[in-house]
Formats: structure tokens, C-alpha cells, sequence
């Protein structure tokens, strides 16, 4: 599954540009302010979504379009966005509406081959101002009240039903799409060090004959045999492997950042009540619903949570990160629940270092920010403040003994080892070319990668934030802003990436969704309250009817030009297992011939840690295009094994050798 993760880019970028506007057109039918600068927001919504079709259609009906029409279009558009804020009397609106409408003209004159990705920015900016200019001004009482402390016991069935309906989703997708199998060295390469946790070591034995059995990202030093990733999601693959049921780590991580969504979501909703009246609990409620659906049924991060990749585990610590630290922070905690959420915030953090050193540096930034805020002004007491610290401590000190068990010395990772044994592989940073930013952010392919968690309508809901969860938006900021500027700058996918969707910005994931429930949740509740005076029944229900359709009207466009491509990737890619499988092999080494299945041969060898599994049904080797040299070894080593040989591109043919 290349970039852009689907046959038919523009079919699928067109879907969901056009499924965001409809969101947006939704909120802007609920909203109260002028009719006219709603007709003038939805009117640059709708040009920003559809521009790369005025193009194509005026093409059709046998126009010359100047080469500038794109760039004409998308200033049109930002300038609709100014006048909806002067006719709206926002002025403050209006002036950072003219602010952004002069780099927006410098970017579509700066950067090259990204009319998609620029039409997303400025469908995305005209989110921003829908949410700006629909926030209401805060009614600040002369004597604030104080926030109740939260009750979580009345959630416990709801956020049960959460976790359950995601762990399901991914776990169906992970039987039928990608038939339980995996489909890159990458993911081979955690189940491996889980394998190897499992047994409670840190690492493996390296096995004789170790150049013909070795693995892409399964590194070899002095005579030790791991991962080249840190331990932070091998750790959670580790129970997993103890059932032998490895394909539900993923689903399982899933649910959990589901559960985490829906949380959050909760929690950013209750922060209004900082200045103004308490938000209902109905509306509370309706918010963590639409931050768990939001997230569990983005489109390839389904795929993610089916897979055993990280990233669908790296948004659940974020997200239990941030619920963790606002929880603390909330007034009336009794000391158990102080204790109790510093350990998650403790944990939560060092495991998304554990897991994804990068993305755990630079979104821990704004963590941090929040959290020594929180303790500055005396809203965290000491018995959460040393429970962060002491899970923190504990855990960080046992991955750091880990790792000098494997690479040799303190501080570092198999990260270190990349560049001595792949060069080609080594990561490099430098200025992205006009043409390269797109690489970096990725708006286009994210745009229906990540539907129906959605950019525009994460940051009209981040907009409306005020109250204690101006703190979510301070800390998304100071830490999602320098990674995507560190992914900027790496040249690693540039040009070409492999990948279940623009997994290395899965982060953002957060603030989309649960700034997308903030957003959505008062049309639910208004199309079920008929207390509302002043609307017609077609006044409360048609927006949240509108919005429910665009999310799942989006969905099932999306979905067919976006799963296809992996089902096939990954039933190609595992072609190999699966025929030694259906063969029925027992006490086998297969050896694997120079181009079976297409791919690298060290994709193919799929072993467990032989030294810790040595009774596992068949050894796959690679010949190293010295299939002599490799059976004379292999032979030796495995005496009393069967040998055969594989070889074929697509189907897969396994013949024994005398």
C-alpha cells in the first residue's frame, strides 16, 4: 500500500474534501449568527473542498482555464472567510481571517505538484474560522463556580460498549483484509522482541547460520539477536503472545484508544463549565461518544489497529496522556484517584517514548507544558505529582536496562545500528523542496486516510474550546506543531512510502477527534431536545441528520478505493507462510529461493527466536543466492529437520529436497 493508499487519488480525496464541507455546511445550519456570513462561510468552504475540479469542468465545457485559476480559486475562497467575519461583527476574527489570507497566497505560489494538499489547507482554514466565528462570547459571572469533581462510575457500560465495538472493528478487519497476517519486516520485527519478552529475555541467542535465517529489522550484535525497535509496543504484544493470539494485539490496542477518545472527548466537553454553566451530561455523554466513533472508524488507522504496527497504540498514550493530566488537575480528587491517574500519566508518557521515540519527544513537549502548569498553580497535589514520577522512574529505568542488554551501552536504541547495517536506510533531515512539503503534512492523503476524523472539523471544534480545555488546545500545539516540522525536514518518505496510510502523523488523530466531537456533539443533542425554544423540529434535526450522513456517507465511498490495495498487498506479501501452512509442514526448514513472493528476501524469513522456539513447525531460510553454501550450512545446523525449497512469485511452490 504506496502513497497515496489508493488506485483512485482523486476520487478519494474528492469524497472527502466534499464530506468535510457537508460537516461543516451542518454546524454552519446550527450556528447562530448572521445569514450572511454563514452563506459567505459556506460558499468558501465549498470552493476550497471543490477546487480541483473547476479545472477539469471548465476543460469539459470547452474552456482554457489560465494556469492561475487554482491560485485565483483558493484566494477567493480565504477572502470569502474575511467578509463572513466582518459581516458577522467579529473583528477580531477578521483580522487574523487577513492575517492568514497572506500566507495562504505565498504557499499556493510557493509550492509545487500540491494543488490537493493546498486545496485541504484552505478547507482547513476555513474550519478554523467557522469555529471562530461561531464561538460565543464567555459570560464571565463575578464569582466563577467552582468545578464539581467528576463521576466516571455512571460511563462504565458506555465506555465498556466502546472499547468492545473498536476491539471487534479491528479485529474484523484483521481477519477479513488482512487475514490475520502482516505485511512488512516491520511489523515481523515487534512480534519478534514480544516473542522474545515473552520468554523474559532481552534478547535472543543468534542462531547458526544467522546470514540465511536473517530478518530486516532483527538485528545481530555480538552474538545477540532483537528488534531494532525500542520495547514499548513489544511489551503490550508480549500477554498476546502468551495465548498464542499475536493478530490481537492490535485490535486490543484499538479499544483502548478508543476508550481513551472517549474520555477526552468527555472531558474537553465538561472544561466549558470553567466560566459558564456546567455543560449537561447528556452533552458531555454525546461528546465521547462522537470522539470514540470519529476515531474507531477512521478509515486506515482500521487497517493500523488490524495490523502490528504502533501508531494506533502511540494515539491511545497521547490521549490517556492528556485525560490523565486534565484529571489530575481537576479540583475535589480524592488522594486514591490522585494516585491512581499519576500513574497513569507516568505510564502513559515513558511508554510513548518506549514506543515511538520521536513522537513521544515532541508531543511530550506540550504534555510537559501542561502538566508542570497544572503543578505551578497548585492544582496537582504531591500524591500525583510522585506517582507520575515513580511509574515514570520505574518504567523508564527497566526499558533503559533493556536496551543496554541489547545494543551495549546506555542510551541508545537499535535505531543506532540502522545506518551500519542498512547505509541506504539512514536518516537524513534537510530543507524540503517546494515539491516536498507534501510529504512532511500530508493533508491530502490524510484527508480520507483519516476520515471521518477530519481536519476542518477538529479545528472548528478546537476553536469553540474555552474554560480548563483551553489547556488541550495549548498542549496539542506545542507538541503536534514541532513533529510535524521535524517530519518536514526528514527526508525518510519522501518521494515514496510504504505504509496503512500517513501512519508517522497519526498523532494528529487526537485533536481531530476529539475536536470533531466538541463540534458535533450540541447537534445531537439538539435533534433529541425539545426543550429547545426557538427552532423548528426541522431546525434541531437537520444538521445533526446532515452530519451523520456526511460521516457516513464519506465512509462508505472511501472505504472500497482504500482497503482493496492492502488486501492484496498483504495477502502477497504473506504468500509464502501461507503455503507453508496449507502444506502442513512439520520439523521443516524451507528454503526460500532468490525472488520468491517479489519481495526482499529478508521480508520472508517470519521465525521466532529459534534458540527460545526450537520446536516451532518450519525454519524459513534464504538462500542468499548461494543455495549450495546455504544447504550445506542449514543442514548442519538443523540435522533432524526436513528440507524443502520455495520459489514462485505469486503462487507459491514448495518441493522437497533430497
Amino acid at each position: 500500500m504506496h502513497s497515496p493508499y489508493t488506485t483512485d487519488f482523486l476520487g478519494a480525496f474528492i469524497a472527502a474534501q466534499s464530506a468535510a464541507a457537508l460537516l461543516l455546511t451542518a454546524l454552519l445550519l446550527f450556528a447562530r449568527m448572521p445569514l450572511v456570513a454563514r452563506l459567505l462561510l459556506l460558499a468558501g468552504a465549498w470552493l476550497a473542498a471543490l477546487a480541483l475540479l473547476v479545472e477539469p469542468l471548465s476543460i469539459s465545457i470547452g474552456g482554457k482555464p489560465d494556469p492561475k485559476v487554482l491560485r485565483e480559486v483558493f484566494a477567493v475562497a480565504a477572502c470569502l472567510g474575511i467578509v463572513a467575519a466582518m459581516t458577522a461583527m467579529r473583528p477580531g476574527v477578521a483580522v487574523l481571517a487577513l492575517l492568514g489570507e497572506w500566507p495562504l497566497w505565498k504557499l499556493t505560489g510557493y509550492l509545487k505538484d500540491s494543488d490537493a494538499d493546498l486545496s485541504a489547507l484552505h478547507l482547513a482554514w476555513m474550519g478554523l474560522l467557522v469555529g471562530l466565528i461561531a464561538r460565543s462570547p464567555v459570560q464571565r459571572p463575578t464569582s466563577a463556580p467552582a468545578p464539581e469533581a467528576q463521576d466516571e462510575s455512571s460511563y462504565a457500560l458506555h465506555d465498556a460498549v466502546v472499547f468492545v465495538a473498536a476491539t471487534v472493528i479491528a479485529a474484523l478487519v484483521c481477519l477479513c483484509v488482512l487475514h490475520k497476517r502482516d505485511g512488512s519486516a516491520d511489523e515481523w520485527a515487534y512480534t519478534f522482541q514480544a516473542a522474545v519478552l515473552a520468554k523474559g529475555h532481552a534478547f535472543a541467542a543468534s542462531p547458526r547460520c544467522e546470514p540465511y535465517l536473517e530478518s530486516f529489522y532483527v538485528y545481530e550484535r555480538s552474538g545477540r539477536l532483537f528488534s531494532q525497535y525500542p520495547p514499548g509496543w513489544p511489551l503490550f504484544i508480549t500477554p498476546f503472545v502468551w495465548i498464542r493470539a499475536v493478530w490481537l494485539s492490535g485490535p486490543v490496542s484499538m479499544g483502548f484508544m478508543a476508550w481513551g477518545m472517549a474520555r477526552l472527548g468527555r472531558t474537553a466537553m465538561r472544561g466549558f463549565g470553567r466560566n459558564d454553566a456546567p455543560p449537561s451530561e447528556r452533552l458531555v455523554r454525546a461528546a465521547g461518544t462522537w470522539a470514540a466513533v470519529l476515531a474507531m472508524l477512521s478509515t486506515t488507522m482500521e487497517i493500523n489497529g488490524a495490523s502490528r504496527y504502533p501508531h494506533v497504540f502511540v494515539v491511545g498514550l497521547y490521549a490517556w496522556s492528556l485525560e490523565a493530566i486534565l484529571q489530575l488537575a481537576w479540583p475535589g480528587l480524592s488522594r486514591r484517584r490522585q494516585v491512581v491517574w499519576g500513574s497513569v500519566l507516568g505510564g502513559a508518557t515513558v511508554l510513548l517514548l518506549a514506543t515511538r521515540p520521536a513522537d513521544g519527544a515532541f508531543v511530550g513537549l506540550g504534555l510537559a507544558g501542561l502538566f508542570f502548569y497544572e503543578v505551578a498553580r497548585k492544582r496537582v497535589g504531591w500524591r500525583g505529582f510522585a506517582a507520575t514520577a515513580g511509574v515514570f522512574a520505574g518504567i523508564a529505568a527497566f526499558v533503559l536496562v533493556v536496551l543496554r542488554l541489547q545494543v551495549g551501552r546506555w542510551f541508545a536504541t537499535g535505531y543506532s545500528l540502522n545506518e551500519m547495517i542498512h547505509p541506504w536506510n539512514a536518516m537524513k533531515y534537510s530543507f524540503p523542496k517546494p515539491e516536498e512539503w507534501r510529504y512532511g503534512l500530508r493533508l491530502a492523503t490524510g484527508s480520507y486516510c483519516w476520515w471521518p476524523c477530519s481536519l476542518p472539523v477538529g479545528l472548528a471544534g478546537l476553536a469553540l474550546l474555552r474554560g480548563r480545555s483551553l489547556g488541550l488546545a495549548s498542549a496539542i500545539g506545542f507538541g503536534c506543531l514541532p513533529y510535524l516540522a521535524y517530519c518536514c525536514f526528514l527526508e525518510y518518505g519522501r518521494g515514496y512510502d510504504w505504509g496503512y496510510g500517513p501512519r508517522f502523523q497519526s498523532v494528529l488523530l487526537v485533536p481531530m477527534a476529539f475536536g470533531g466531537a466538541v463540534a458535533l456533539a450540541p447537534l445531537a443533542i439538539a435533534a433529541f431536545e425539545r426543550a429547545i425554544t426557538g427552532r423548528t423540529a426541522l431546525a434541531r434535526g437537520g444538521p445533526f441528520a446532515l452530519a451523520v450522513c456526511a460521516v457516513a456517507g464519506g465512509w462508505l465511498r472511501i472505504v472500497p478505493l482504500v482497503w482493496p490495495p492492502v488486501y492484496e498487498h498483504t495477502r502477497h506479501h504473506a504468500a509464502l507462510s501461507v503455503a507453508i501452512e496449507e502444506a502442513h509442514l512439520t520439523n521443516a526448514v524451507v528454503l526460500a529461493t532468490n525472488g520468491t513472493t517479489g519481495f526482499s528476501d529478508e521480508d520472508l524469513t517470519t521465525n521466532y527466536p529459534i534458540d527460545l522456539y526450537p520446536d516451532q513447525d518450519a525454519i524459513i531460510a534464504i538462500d542468499r543466492k548461494s543455495p549450495e553454501d546455504a544447504l550445506r550450512c542449514l543442514r548442519s545446523a538443523f540435522p533432524h529437520r526436513t528440507f524443502y525449497e520455495a520459489s514462485g512469485f505469486d503462487e507459491i511452490r514448495i518441493t522437497r529436497l533430497q
